[in-house]
């Protein structure tokens, strides 16, 4: 008997297009403001580096919309562009940590825990510590070794993964390799973009009917 399968790009494709359909419209205006407004702060940056840009926020936008956590980790700060998007992005407050290694830029904004030249296994520890239970995480900077056990302790067989710059050799590919498991599946970016996402299998649902 031959079994149903169905590849990454494939489904790629598939949830790429349940996330448009679901969130329909959105603020481009605002999310195109917010990129433009934080490239002030690069002025506070020790490590001036690069940012998330419009076509990569508007996917971020998208999948924190989508998904709705309650409960968010940042790894990379840097000017508060990510930040504020998934902020915007949330109906209600909800808690967002976010830590970076290199700079201490202040975003002064009430639900945003900042953890300022601190790095990210830092900031999993204290959150593990606290019993701290993570929705999603976003990356925007390279995990190591040190995070991987600190990092388990904060997740749920829910917790979605959202990686940045995933091309080529760069960070999002290499996080992705990282945390690669059989209860996880990878969604590809959309061509043109470098957004994936690691979903728990949990997350993924065939029913008789979708919910409108």
């Amino acid at each position: 008997m031959n079994a149903i399968q169905i590849g990454r790009k494939r489904l790629s494709e598939i949830v790429w297009g349940i996330i448009d359909e679901k969130v329909g419209d959105f603020p481009y205006e605002t999310v195109e403001k917010i990129v433009e407004d934080q490239q002030a702060l690069r002025a506070q940056a020790d490590y001036n580096t690069g940012s998330v840009g419009h076509d990569d926020a508007f996917e971020l936008y998208k999948i924190v919309k989508f998904f709705k956590p309650k409960v968010i980790a940042e790894v990379g700060t840097f000017i508060g562009v990510s930040t504020h998007v998934m902020t915007l992005a949330v109906e209600r407050l909800v808690d967002i940590y976010t830590c970076d290694a290199s700079n201490d830029i202040d975003l002064a904004t009430t639900n945003i825990h900042q953890y300022p030249k601190t790095a990210s296994h830092d900031m999993f520890k204290d959150l593990a510590e606290k019993s701290v239970k993570i929705d999603l995480v976003y990356l925007d900077g390279r995990l190591g070794k040190d995070d991987i056990e600190p990092l388990n302790k904060i997740l749920t067989d829910k917790t979605v993964f959202v990686l940045d710059d995933f091309e080529g050799i760069e960070k999002g590919v290499v996080n992705a390799m990282m945390l690669e498991s059989p209860t996880r599946t990878l969604i590809y970016p959309r061509e043109g973009r470098k957004t994936a996402i690691s979903i728990p299998f949990t997350m993924l649902q065939v029913v008789a009917q979708e919910a409108i």
